[in-house]
């Protein structure tokens, strides 16, 4: 039992050191925020993948987001890929494509889908832009969007990380969605900050086709058996000399709609964490092995500890935990979401060990 004590006690200590290099880079990444370069002159040929599958409901509404960037037409490509669609959402591109001179479809057959970074990838061969910019079809951005992401390339630059915010209501549900999800983008621009990117939102990506080029064999391996975008992260992180730079100005966000469902949210994360354990640097599985460990010792103390010395690493976890969601919905500018926090602080640890074991075990679902 005292061992016990003594581990429960060390992974409380890790994730204190944790939550205030967290907090830290939350401050870094606001200082840095508002000094993005809309407005430059340099205006690069960008070519933006949108790839569907049964997106009839959203995809309208994201070509007409993008076809509405202040970006010279002449420097902007559009290319939205029907992977394999089986309701109308072929027939939605084709009818915006015959209006949009900058826009193009690529038409993947139910029969040769093979996941969304091939789509992805089908789209890109027919690229002809330098930077590629890639989002979702239920994602929605401002008009200054693509200017911003380009923005923040130098000459070292091979991936700029950007973010979705939630749309939300404030059900339990939506709102904890929201802050969650908030956080662990937030988090994840902090990892980047910090020269230890993770994981990335392929709904809101930018990157050099250059650099796409030198680890494509290896992220269409990958991407055989996974969809996750943070494949490329990951293998231009370890095979090529690109930096990485995460971007939280608000330009830069995009808009997407949150699972409206439990087991749909279940579903979601268990889909985000089942990438972990096939990582190929050991630090990262020896990090994220650390992170569940300490949540589930989170978990664990009120039925280990005495009451008074679990209530204490409980207290100093929901300081931590404040602090980090301040600095999120300060990022997000949002901060009517920090009503949510008591919901996430309960129910973020429970969700985190599921989504943990269900990801590993492979139990979720593709659309």
């Amino acid at each position: 039992m005292i061992a016990i004590k003594a581990i429960i006690h060390v992974l409380a200590l890790f994730y204190v050191i944790n939550g205030i290099m967290y907090f830290i880079g939350i401050l870094i990444l606001l200082s840095r925020r508002s000094k993005g370069k809309l407005g430059s002159n340099e205006t690069p040929m960008v070519s933006v993948i949108v790839p569907a599958r049964n997106e009839a409901t959203t995809i309208k509404l994201c070509l007409e987001s993008l076809l509405s960037q202040e970006y010279p037409t002449e420097k902007l490509q559009i290319i939205a890929v029907n992977d394999g669609s089986i309701d109308e959402t072929q027939d939605i591109l084709e009818e915006v494509a015959h209006t949009s001179s900058n826009m193009k479809t690529v038409h993947i057959t139910r029969d040769d889908c093979i996941g969304k970074l091939h789509a992805l990838d089908e789209g890109i061969q027919k690229a002809s832009g330098e930077i590629i910019v890639t989002t979702d079809a239920d994602v929605e951005v401002g008009k200054n969007w693509v200017l911003q992401m380009v923005n923040q390339f130098n000459t070292k630059t091979g991936i700029v990380m950007g973010m979705t915010v939630d749309k939300y209501t404030f059900s339990p549900l939506m709102a904890f969605q929201a802050l969650d999800g908030a956080g662990i983008r937030v988090v994840s621009a902090v990892l980047a900050l910090f020269k230890f990117p993770i994981t990335c939102q392929g709904a809101n990506l930018a990157f050099r086709k250059a650099a796409y080029m030198q680890v494509r064999e290896s992220v269409l391996h990958l991407g055989k058996t996974k969809g996750n975008r943070e494949w490329l992260l990951q293998e231009v992180k370890n095979e090529t000399d690109w930096g990485i730079m995460p971007i939280v100005h608000p330009h830069s966000f995009g808009i997407t709609q949150s699972p409206s469902t439990w087991s749909g949210m279940i579903n979601q994360r268990s889909r985000w964490a089942s990438t972990g354990k096939n990582y190929s640097s050991v630090l990262v599985k020896i990090y994220l092995g650390l992170i569940f460990m300490s949540i589930l010792s989170f978990i664990s103390i009120i039925f280990i500890l005495p009451v008074p010395e679990a209530a204490h690493i409980l207290l100093v976890k929901g300081i931590i935990d404040f602090s980090v969601a301040l600095g999120v919905v300060t990022i997000i500018q949002q901060p009517i979401l920090i009503l949510a926090f008591p919901i996430a602080f309960i129910l973020q640890p429970i969700f985190i060990i599921i989504s943990g074991i269900l990801g590993t075990l492979n139990l979720y679902k593709w659309k």
